[in-house]
C-alpha cells in the first residue's frame, strides 16, 4: 500500500476496493484506517488467505452503493442481466475497478465510478484514489486524488 493511500484516507468512515487486491496485507492495512468493502478482482486468487465476493450492494449515508470489479460486469448488471436482479432497486453509485484508470460517468440515472489505481495506473492516468462524501442520501464530493 502506498504511503499515500494512508495520508488520503486518514480520517475516511469507510473504505471501498473495486478488486485487485494482491494480498490479505493490503486489507489488514486498509482497515486500521477504516471499515473496508472489497470485491474481488481478476487478479486475485484464493490462496492469498482471504475471501472476497465477486460484488457487493450496501447502503452507507442513504446511498446505495453496487461495488463490482470489472465495467462490463456492473454495466450489465444496471440493465438487469448480472447481479442486480431485475425490479431491484438500482444502486445510486456504482463503484468499479479493473481498468485502473479513473472515471465519473452516467449510465441511466446511476453514477459510475472508477478511482484508478493507487500503484498501477493506465491510459496515461497517474497513480490515485477516489474520495467521496456524502450527507442526507446525496454526494456531496467526488474527488480524484492523485498520488505523488
Amino acid at each position: 500500500l502506498p504511503p499515500a493511500v494512508r495520508e488520503v484516507f486518514a480520517g475516511c468512515d469507510h473504505i471501498f476496493h473495486a478488486g485487485d487486491v494482491g494480498a490479505a496485507s493490503i486489507l489488514d492495512e486498509l482497515e486500521a484506517i477504516a471499515p473496508v468493502t472489497a470485491v474481488l478482482g481478476n487478479c486475485d486468487r484464493s490462496d492469498y488467505g482471504f475471501s472476497l465476493r465477486p460484488f457487493v450492494s450496501l447502503t452507507l449515508e442513504g446511498i446505495r452503493f453496487f461495488i463490482i470489479h470489472k465495467p462490463f460486469d456492473a454495466e450489465e448488471a444496471l440493465r438487469g442481466r448480472g447481479a442486480i436482479a431485475p425490479g431491484q432497486p438500482l444502486p445510486h453509485v456504482c463503484i468499479h475497478g479493473h481498468t485502473h484508470i479513473p472515471c465519473n460517468e452516467f449510465v441511466g440515472s446511476v453514477r459510475v465510478l472508477c478511482p484508478g489505481s493507487p500503484n498501477r495506473p493506465r491510459g496515461g492516468s497517474a497513480p490515485s484514489v477516489l474520495l467521496l462524501d456524502a450527507e442526507k442520501g446525496e454526494l456531496t464530493r467526488i474527488e480524484f486524488v492523485e498520488l505523488l
